[in-house]
């Protein structure tokens, strides 16, 4: 692949030469195609679920639901043992002889996927809910003038599922295909979709956009620059707090040919990369390719708006070769505070943008090193609930995204707790019923003790951290998944434990509505489960409704605490 010029703005040779090398590992990343997943049709919007398995649309495959000529059913493909994509297969449940998009998860078990009109299903955006292997129609999603004029969509869910971002031709369109936004407003409940303006949309066609995790960057393809090529991959910053303003869009380097490239995606637990599809190597379809995942470029036009001359390197002073020294040589002689250095260039450029060099100014005062003044930390004592026994135990700290890692010691765990990423704590012992914390749990445990109950028959707990949405058996937050996740660690480390879920809510409502609410959120915990690697035959569930309550309904407070499931272990 040829490469690409940095910048067209003459700039110092500094800037260039640090531009040079932060994008040099971007360049001389490999960009791959997934042999696996490519056929000679369509392949596009790829979507990732929370277990890792890849979602996605083939256009005009034979076996589409509707045959060579259906614009696109969704077909998946997941990881096995040795880290090989399976063989694709196509998913008839989420299918119609139309055009159908998955765009993304509200919770674990719960699809969102377009159907153009088909079979049925009326144009928008549609529910569905996962059990085993099965995928079960639950409802169309309300979305106020929700409109698609053309045959064309793509779109996604944001991170925490509450925004959708789409292409389509709809009302207010600039030309063709425009990206719009809509907005979570309750459980199947949409804004209307709103276009993201004219510095995202032009008259030509904006597809497959993609939203980053913090909600600032979007990426899309846009053939808007007519120079006889296809779609090209586009990123744009958000200015304010509105959806509707925007940076000047740049394209992403490396990844743009003389094809079309869309579908631009991070690949969740793949540090820096990212998927998309290009026509370059087929038969104007599209196929997979893997690329490191551009962030540097916002980085660099921001140093080149707020550095736009670098200070020039100053030739060092000669120094008899008897007494040269190395820089921390020269650095270690020179007295705090009092003594100044000329400006240096560092040995090596490093390639990642935590690590780029501060360029230092001339006559800049070196300053005396800080002191670390963190006072020590008392030990959290693990122990066994009954015996009051030190037990052997293991740390795993996650972020948002749902990424972990695990923890030596706790030493290493009080000085991870100051970064903001990380945000959910898991205390685990093999036989021992896990606990997730977060940070404040875990510094009020500061010199005490954590009691863990042994994961023996007649242990009950109730899943306190698992949350849903009010009125459904829909996963509220990332938080529930995550504990969802333990208890499968958990479970397949003790294989021969089998296990009951009891639903239970408040008294309010229907009661036999009640009983039938209780058992689905049984129910939803079990099918995570059972599609995570746990044997059906080790998980029971019932449903009380709220004839089981364990707080006063006649408090609000009382009725959030009689919302729960519990876990009970089993002979």
């Amino acid at each position: 692949m040829n490469s690409k010029s940095i910048s067209n703005s003459p700039k110092a040779s500094g800037l260039f030469l640090l531009a040079f090398f932060l994008f040099s590992a971007v360049a001389g990343q490999e960009i791959r195609p997934i042999k696996a997943l490519n056929s000679p049709y369509d392949e596009q919007n790829p979507v990732f679920s929370s277990g890792g398995e890849l979602f996605y649309t083939i256009g005009f495959h034979p076996e589409n639901s509707g045959g060579p000529t259906d614009f696109g059913d969704v077909w998946f493909s997941k990881l096995d043992g040795k880290g090989d994509w399976q063989v694709p297969q196509m998913v008839s449940d989420l299918s119609t002889s139309g055009m159908d998009v998955l765009v993304g998860f509200s919770d674990a078990l719960t699809a969102m996927v377009y159907h153009s009109g088909q079979n049925g299903k009326k144009q928008g955006i549609h529910l569905y809910s996962r059990f085993g292997t099965s995928w079960n129609y639950l409802k169309p999603v309300e979305m106020g003038n929700f409109k698609n004029n053309g045959n064309h969509f793509s779109g996604r869910l944001s991170l925490d599922g509450n925004i959708m971002i789409m292409s389509m031709n709809s009302f207010g369109s600039f030309g063709n295909e425009d990206i719009y936004v809509s907005f979570r407003q309750s459980e199947g409940v949409w804004s209307s979709p709103l276009n993201l303006g004219p510095q995202i949309n032009t008259f030509a066609q904006e597809h497959s956009p993609y939203l980053s995790d913090d909600l600032q960057t979007i990426y899309f393809s846009s053939n808007y620059k007519e120079n006889r090529r296809g779609k090209d991959i586009y990123f744009s910053q958000r200015t304010g707090t509105t959806w509707e303003n925007w940076t000047t869009p740049s394209p992403v380097e490396y990844t743009n040919t003389q094809g079309s490239e869309m579908g631009y995606a991070r690949i969740p637990g793949e540090e820096n990369n990212a998927i998309y599809t290009s026509t370059q190597n087929s038969e104007g379809f599209g196929d997979f390719f893997i690329v490191k995942f551009q962030t540097v470029a916002p980085l660099i036009a921001e140093m080149e708006e707020k550095l736009p001359e670098l200070p020039k390197v100053k030739e060092p002073e000669t120094i008899p070769e008897e007494k040269s020294i190395g820089l921390k040589e020269e650095i270690d002689t020179l007295k705090p505070k009092t003594e100044t250095v000329k400006p240096i260039i560092t040995e090596t450029l490093v390639d990642t943008v935590a690590k780029v060099p501060v360029v230092i100014s001339e006559e800049i005062p070196i300053q005396t090193p800080t002191v670390n003044t963190f006072r020590s930390r008392e030990e959290v004592k693990v122990l066994d609930a009954q015996t009051k026994s030190p037990i052997a135990y293991k740390i795993e700290i996650g972020n948002a995204r749902g990424i972990k890692k695990e923890i030596q010691n706790q030493e290493q765990l009080w000085n991870e707790i100051e970064d903001p990423q990380w945000v959910n704590f898991t205390v685990s012992s093999k036989g021992y019923i896990p606990q997730l914390l977060d940070k404040n749990n875990w510094m009020e445990l500061e010199g005490k003790e954590m009691l863990m109950k042994p994961a023996v028959a007649g242990t009950a707990i109730i899943l306190e951290n698992i949350q849903f949405n009010r009125g459904t058996s829909d996963f509220a937050d990332s938080r529930s998944i995550q504990v969802l996740d333990d208890f499968v660690f958990f479970l397949k480390e003790n294989p021969e434990i089998k296990i009951r879920l009891e639903g239970h809510t408040d008294n309010a409502g229907d009661p036999s509505l009640n009983k039938d609410l209780s058992m689905k959120r049984a129910s939803k915990i079990r099918a995570y489960l059972t599609i995570n690697g746990i044997e059906f035959e080790r998980i029971r569930t019932s449903g009380w409704g709220g004839t089981r309550p364990i707080a006063d309904n006649g408090t609000e407070e009382g009725r959030t605490i009689n919302r729960r499931v519990e876990m009970l272990i089993e002979n």
